[in-house]
């Protein structure tokens, strides 16, 4: 009996093994269904450029990405603030694609190795903060990497239209340097400029404002964000001098100071100008000095951001006691790498953001900075070393790239602009 009822229940167990696993087939099954259906439903062609269609999707990740790094987050309520930029930027570059593809069709592959590297060296080289940043924001990589190319591809692009204009506008550059006409007695003005589209883009504006008044870099958000060509040279514009600077700065009557920001609304476009550098009488400026920096990113986690940061600072200012170089932090990284990140910035202290600007400006070398905290991370700065800016003999060779850089954005704005009145775009469904 005992037996019998052993195998009874044996054989009970058997069926329903056999039904929770057919039960959990079909939970798997109507998952997947409803998952790509979910998928389907959300996902969908928004615009279509010369037949290339840019989707909801390519939408929502472009503006994650500037969410990323102006809002220095990626909440919905803050993405949907810049979907309007994103198709911009998306309908400009789909025109350089297709511009591109009437060159070569084979364009993009014959670039994809210049176009990784300029995307690793976004990340100091390394793989790893790559792969960091791509899973800590949910961003896909071709998505980071459709800037690089549509900037190689335009190029290109313009480089083949206007081969001859180029060739003559060298020449003349040669001719007026050898000739010293190159007029280095005057007041001089390094600019950087952030376009954006004038339509539907009042909270773009908004956000970026506060942003810039919130200390966040000038250089990266234009970048990111500028629809101009000048987002290639991370929104510089070059040297200028008084006559050369936009009309509706002079119009404004007053001394223009370095670090001042400027908006102008222009037909269908709103510029932001930054004054980055004034030469006096082409006197060097002290904001062209070079500065070398340790950047050290620390967690917050659990702690209270005080807390997180003191801990980081004692044991810095017992590492950094009697050294004379940075490099001693380097193996500090490494003997802490999963709690530090360690970043070595060598730049003009004008290119630097305000925040990081004013928080080294008044501490000794080799002495840690005030934190600047950012989500669950803390930043501290060692100023490592800093080299004064020199004008020394005239750079002809630099001169005559900026100069030519002058022109690119002149003519890239000139053919832009008419391929993109020639192109074909459809809208076809609005973003929800």
């Amino acid at each position: 009996m005992k037996l019998s009822m052993i195998k009874t229940v044996n054989k009970l167990n058997i069926v329903m093994n056999f039904l929770n696993l057919k039960f959990l087939f079909l939970i798997i099954l109507f998952s997947i269904y409803i998952f790509k259906h979910a998928i389907s439903e959300e996902n969908y062609i928004v615009t279509i450029v010369n037949k290339i269609p840019i989707t909801k999707v390519d939408i929502f990740n472009r503006a994650k990405l500037i969410s990323v790094l102006v809002d220095k987050k990626s909440e919905i309520k803050n993405i949907e603030n810049y979907y309007n930029q994103s198709l911009q930027n998306l309908i400009n570059e789909k025109i350089i694609l297709s511009a591109g593809k009437k060159i070569n069709k084979n364009l993009i592959s014959i670039i994809s190795n210049q176009v990784n590297k300029r995307l690793l060296a976004e990340f100091d080289n390394s793989k790893q903060k790559l792969n960091q940043f791509i899973k800590k924001n949910s961003i896909a990589k071709s998505t980071l990497l459709e800037k690089y190319e549509s900037q190689l591809i335009w190029g290109i692009v313009l480089r083949k239209k206007y081969k001859m204009q180029f060739s003559k506008i060298e020449n003349k550059i040669e001719q007026t340097l050898e000739q010293n006409k190159y007029r280095k007695n005057e007041d001089l003005y390094d600019l950087a400029e952030i376009v954006i589209n004038k339509n539907n883009n009042n909270k773009l504006l908004e956000k970026i404002n506060f942003a810039l008044k919130d200390g966040a870099n000038f250089l990266e958000i234009a970048k990111q964000i500028s629809i101009s060509s000048s987002a290639k040279f991370n929104g510089k514009i070059g040297w200028n001098t008084y006559e050369d600077i936009p009309k509706f700065i002079k119009s404004k009557g007053n001394v223009i100071h370095e670090g001042e920001i400027f908006t102008s609304s222009e037909k269908d476009k709103i510029k932001i100008i930054k004054v980055l550098v004034k030469r006096l009488k082409g006197k060097v400026s002290k904001r062209e000095d070079i500065i070398l920096l340790a950047q050290i990113k620390f967690p917050i986690n659990f702690q209270k951001k005080n807390l997180a940061y003191k801990k980081i600072k004692n044991d810095l200012d017992i590492l950094l006691s009697n050294k004379s170089t940075c490099d001693v932090l380097k193996i500090f990284e490494n003997k802490n790498s999963k709690n530090l990140d360690l970043k070595v910035i060598k730049s003009r202290i004008a290119d630097l953001s305000p925040k990081i600007e004013n928080i080294i400006e008044n501490i000794n070398f080799f002495e840690i900075s005030k934190p600047i905290f950012i989500g669950n991370h803390g930043y501290t700065y060692v100023k490592c070393d800093k080299r004064e800016a020199k004008l020394d003999k005239v750079n002809y060779e630099k001169i005559k790239k900026t100069t030519l850089n002058k022109y690119f954005l002149i003519y890239s704005e000139k053919l832009l602009e008419r391929l993109k009145n020639e192109a074909n775009i459809i809208f076809v469904e609005k973003m929800k």
